[in-house]
């Protein structure tokens, strides 16, 4: 019998801190704009949340994600502000501040 499983990687990327992420929010919005992102907000340190367009899917908040960790060279999250009315979000995301 073969087992297919792999173990998660770890992570070995840190968080872009929300100083880098200020420092970089033109930038940031710009990547925003091109894959239909608005409106982002800072959730804490390389957490974002943004409203995705109508016509946009998760290709590009993932899309996203990984250009704006390019840019920051540290890893960044994005979260839809559609989970925001879900059961258990964390705290953090309904008080977002502006980018």
């Amino acid at each position: 019998m073969v087992d297919m499983s792999m173990p998660v990687p770890e992570r070995d990327e840190q968080r872009a801190t929300e100083a880098a992420l200020r420092e970089h929010a033109d930038g940031l919005r710009e990547l925003a704009a091109r894959h239909g992102i608005l409106d982002l907000r800072i959730a804490g340190p390389g957490r974002l949340v943004g409203r995705l367009a109508e016509d946009r899917d998760l290709f590009d908040v993932a899309d996203f994600e990984t250009d704006a960790s390019t840019l920051l060279g540290a890893e960044v999250e994005l979260f839809s502000d559609r989970v925001l009315g879900n059961a258990n979000v964390s705290p953090d995301l309904p008080t977002a501040t502006p980018l």
